[in-house]
This record gives C-alpha cells, structure tokens and sequence, in this order.
C-alpha cells in the first residue's frame, strides 16, 4: 500500500470513527455505525484496501461487499424495523470506496432513548446530518453488536 492510500484510509478512519464504531467485517470491507445519523441506524460500509474505483475491486472484495450489504440491511430491518435500506456511494470527499447505509423508516421509531423521524419518507434520504452524542453512538453500537453476537446473523 503507498503512502497517499495509507493517508487516505487513515483519514477516512478518524472521520467516521471506524474504529470506535466498529460492527463487523467481510471479506475486505469494515461495517461501522456512522457518526452522523440523518436516519435511525445509518452505517457505512467501506473498503479496507483504499481502493478509490469500484472497477479495482478484487473478487473477493465484490463478494465481501455484497456480504456486507445484506448485512446492513437484515441489521437495519431485524434490529431497529426499518423498512428498507438506501445506500450511497458518493466518494466526492472521501476517495476510498465506501457506501453510506441509510436505513428508511415509514413510521416513527425509538431507540437509545431518542424518537426517531423519518421526515423524508418516501423521498430521497438526506446524507447530511449532524453527528450523534457519543451516548447514543454507543447505545446504537451496542445493540447491534449484541444482535451479530445472536444467532441469526452467523457472525460471532
């Protein structure tokens, strides 16, 4: 890996906090909370290898994308009852190939001790959002970490 792409994940891994926000991993890809969260459940899915075009991905890195998609989405569904998933791969800011994780809601929902409003339901998402207290980052965190942790997930 050269340095600008060591930079770059670097940069990209302070920004969301993958580290701290961490769910889980497929072949290739880090599933984390996302710091802002526009929507109740909002994740980013991004590539561990910096690659910065989806046409450069490796076939394992296009399986364990695919994994960590459907991943995201049987979280979001099982665990908070959105209604479906939209996901995002802007990379205007942020060159590494990631996908932002939308989670959408028809009816009100609440969850770390916050009401949560889609107020956008059925448009399209706003990505924008301010980020979300470390208290209820980490309650959301939490939760699904503890929902991989069960059975149904297949992730230990």
């Amino acid at each position: 890996m050269d340095a600008r792409t060591r930079q770059d994940l670097d940069a990209f891994a302070e920004k969301f906090r993958t580290a701290e926000l961490h769910l889980a991993e497929t072949q290739g890809w880090t599933l984390s909370l996302r710091p802002g969260q526009p929507m109740l459940g909002s994740m980013v899915l991004s590539v561990r290898s910096g690659t910065r075009d989806l046409a450069l991905l490796t076939p394992e890195e296009a399986v364990g994308m695919g994994a960590g998609l459907g991943l995201a989405e049987r979280l979001a569904r099982e665990v908070f009852g959105a209604v479906r998933i939209n996901v995002l791969c802007l990379m205007m800011q942020d060159p590494i190939v990631h996908f932002h994780i939308l989670p959408r809601y028809d009816r009100p929902v609440s969850a770390a001790g916050r009401d949560w409003t889609d107020t956008d339901w059925p448009g399209p998402p706003q990505i924008a959002g301010d980020p979300a207290e470390d208290a209820v980052l980490h309650a959301l965190r939490d939760t699904l970490r503890a929902a991989l942790k069960g059975d149904g997930f297949g992730m230990a």
